[in-house]
């Protein structure tokens, strides 16, 4: 009765090499084939011969041949090594696993890729838009992080962080106008960046922190928050910026607050999945992204 060796101690790499000589009778060609040096192939084979406790080949000058103990050997290795390959040829036949793909407004696209970056599971697909909504209907993402007001919340959608504005910039910029030193009241007179057209967003910030009445004129005007955040990052001037979005570059010091009142909105970036999904991945992402594991 033959005795099988545990696979945990089965020296794959070194049966491969074997084979390959054998089937060559030659550690030239078998170097060839593997890419490696003759040298690799004498190295692999001695290691198998001494753990085996068999000599597998007949070296003469010119020529190989197989010992009885290597021709008792190759048939088995051979036939699985050809089982091995079968079975990676089916794979091919199967439709390759898609990633998980996530829908995120551009400017919480920097939470989630921070997020993200620990990830050890389903390959995962980040795109950016300017959309805040989702519509699993016409959209074929697996999962969407949306904003949304606090008091109108869409069916099934999970809280991810309450949306906070505070005034931000370049270092370089707050050293120039002396930020630190200046009173809340200056901001009215300096160079602001505005994330929409009807600059709400300051707007607001003002009216919950400065008595004196803010008349919106001029400033540079952008199409999303992430894109003003990064006219601040670039030292173009003073904008509004969520903490939870640009923590890293306010933890590195790429960008300063120089203001300590903080809003908090009546808006908040939430979590959603595809209603019908029943990719096992999505589970996996979706508990990762709340910080836990429920199920969506």
């Amino acid at each position: 009765m033959l005795t099988t060796l545990p696979r945990s101690q089965l020296p794959l790499y070194g049966l491969q090499v074997f084979e390959c000589a054998a089937r060559h009778l030659s550690f030239t060609l078998a170097a060839d084939e593997l890419c490696v040096s003759q040298g690799a192939v004498s190295k692999q084979i001695a290691q198998l011969e001494a753990r085996l406790g068999h000599l597998l080949f007949l070296r003469g000058t010119r020529c190989l041949s197989l010992t009885p103990a290597a021709e008792r050997l190759l048939p088995f290795v051979s036939e699985g090594l050809a089982r091995m390959g079968e079975g990676l040829g089916a794979l091919q036949t199967l439709p390759r696993q898609q990633a998980i793909s996530i829908k995120v407004p551009s400017c919480a696209s920097r939470w989630l890729l921070r997020r993200l970056q620990d990830f050890e599971g389903e390959a995962v697909e980040v795109r950016g838009s300017h959309s805040h909504g989702i519509d699993f209907a016409r959209e074929p993402f697996d999962l969407a992080i949306v904003y949304q007001p606090t008091q109108a919340r869409l069916l099934h959608s999970q809280p991810l962080f309450r949306e906070r504005l505070t005034p931000i910039c370049a270092p370089a910029f707050a050293a120039k106008y002396r930020l630190f030193e200046r009173p809340i009241t200056d901001l009215l007179a300096l160079p602001l960046l505005h994330a929409s057209a009807d600059r709400r967003d300051w707007r607001n910030w003002f009216a919950a922190f400065v008595d004196t009445p803010w008349l919106p004129q001029g400033g540079q005007l952008f199409d999303t928050l992430d894109l003003a955040m990064n006219a601040a990052l670039q030292g173009f001037g003073l904008s509004l910026g969520d903490p939870t979005i640009v923590a890293e570059e306010l933890e590195t010091g790429a960008l300063v607050a120089p203001f300590a009142p903080i809003l908090s909105t009546d808006h908040e970036y939430a979590l959603l999945a595809r209603p019908d999904s029943q990719r096992p991945g999505v589970r996996e992402v979706y508990g990762w992204l709340q910080g836990r594991h429920p199920h969506p």
